[in-house]
């Protein structure tokens, strides 16, 4: 093949990489991008499209190298820099991943979008104070731009600033990414309510609903009577919370209301500061389960309900559970893994189903594991929504946080302000998990000292 012919059929092949890239075929692009980088190894583009792809697939550790590859050959280019720094920011290389954003800023000093980059990774350094103010003038540039709204409220819930955070957390329902729905008859607007009937729909996931469902019974003592919607897998836990007049399952039809409004909106609705949050517990109560058993050995004197995995997406929200069995030394604790999912097949993969109660096969609700944690004397989980439901029980729960993690969890304090029966263990640095599992096990031998 002349050299000719190599570069015809490299621009064909990147043609059609672009071409399957608008048509949401990634496979086909990734195989159109990655023969256009072997036909022409030269060409800059088509190694920083490669990287795009990859990231989008989740292979953020070859999109780096793309992205780097294509800088070798264009030092210059500010999209791939922000390109790059977005990649290295998924693989939580955050001091690079600023480094790259700077110097795509610097080159571009007009693009809202590096900047924005810049503010994410910024507020991932736990440098709020810059990455707010950063947000604050990239929001002002586009108003009506929800993903910089939502960000910026982020920001602020970090911080603690809940009456303006709580405010700008209503741009979640303008995000492409949460299809709106048409919810007949007018929204509460935080009003008087007494003697109306208000729909409350469900929305996110299932630690939102449950962190938020302590506002039903504050709004049923301003005199409402409240229809709740509910994902499924909440209903039987939610049917027991004071002033709930009817359930229905997401999307059901509801029965006749006055008013209506997003369960996540109270907080906002309702005036919640910093200050005000609610934390009277437990909201939650557990069904009766007398027929689910978990065996508890006579000689036993803790028995501790475990959670090592939770979502991965957008961030990594798991544990390695080979990080976490230095806390399963000491005999007289016996733990009960409330593991669900593929990554129960961790227990069997590193030998630790002999070491510990495998609870999952009893658990097909929320219901479920709320009886089971009521007999436990504490519960350690990485997956938050686990956090919140041993939490809204009232039951001890010791959280393991990621580096970065979610704004009710802010940076620094080891308790919550949501859940006075919550401790918070932390890592200092994103590749550290035996920092906080040390300081874990510290804290297991004095609560089972004073036992």
């Amino acid at each position: 093949m002349s050299n000719g012919d190599i570069q015809a059929e490299a621009e064909r092949c990147f043609k059609v990489g672009a071409q399957a890239w608008q048509a949401g075929r990634m496979d086909l692009a990734e195989q159109a991008f990655a023969r256009a980088v072997q036909l022409v190894p030269g060409w800059a583009a088509a190694h920083a499209n490669l990287g795009a792809i990859l990231r989008r697939q989740g292979k953020s550790e070859a999109a780096v190298t793309c992205y780097r590859r294509a800088l070798t050959l264009d030092a210059d280019h500010a999209a791939t820099l922000s390109n790059l720094g977005n990649a290295l920011r998924d693989l939580g290389r955050f001091a690079e991943a600023e480094t790259a954003l700077i110097r795509a800023v610097k080159l571009d000093p007009k693009s809202i979008g590096y900047q924005y980059n810049l503010a994410l990774v910024l507020r991932d350094l736990r440098r709020h104070d810059e990455a707010e103010a950063l947000l604050e003038k990239i929001a002002a540039s586009d108003p009506d731009n929800a993903e910089f709204q939502w960000d910026l409220a982020l920001s602020r819930l970090y911080r603690g600033d809940y009456a303006k955070g709580f405010a700008g957390y209503e741009a979640r329902l303008r995000l492409a990414r949460n299809p709106p729905r048409h919810i007949a008859g007018p929204r509460w607007d935080g009003g008087e309510v007494a003697g109306k009937t208000v729909l409350l729909t469900s929305e996110q996931g299932f630690g939102d609903a449950l962190q938020f469902a302590r506002y039903v019974p504050l709004l049923a003592e301003r005199g409402a009577s409240i229809v709740l919607e509910c994902m499924p897998e909440l209903a039987e836990l939610f049917a027991g919370l004071a002033g709930v007049k009817a359930l229905i399952a997401k999307g059901a039809p509801p029965p006749a209301y006055d008013l209506w409004a997003p369960m996540t909106s109270l907080p906002h609705l309702m005036g919640t500061t910093f200050k005000t949050i609610p934390a009277r517990m437990p909201y939650l109560k557990a069904p009766p389960r007398p027929n689910l058993m978990i065996p508890r050995p006579e000689s036993s004197r803790l028995m501790v309900g475990l959670v090592w995995a939770g979502k991965t997406t957008p961030r990594d929200r798991s544990w390695p559970l080979e990080e976490l069995l230095p806390l399963l030394e000491n005999p007289l604790v016996t733990f009960c893994s409330l593991q669900m999912g593929p990554r129960t097949a961790d227990l069997t993969r590193l030998g630790v189903d002999r070491l510990v109660v495998d609870g999952a096969p009893a658990l097909t609700s929320f219901a479920d594991t709320a009886a089971v944690m009521e007999r436990l004397d504490l519960i350690i989980t990485i997956d938050t929504s686990t956090g919140h439901l041993a939490g809204a029980l009232g039951r001890p729960v010791w959280v393991l946080l990621r580096h970065v993690s979610d704004w009710r969890w802010q940076d620094e304090p080891l308790t919550s302000p949501w859940y006075p029966t919550m401790r918070l263990f932390r890592q200092p640095t994103p590749d550290d998990f035996k920092t906080p599992v040390a300081a874990m096990a510290k804290a297991l031998a004095d609560l089972l000292g004073h036992t």
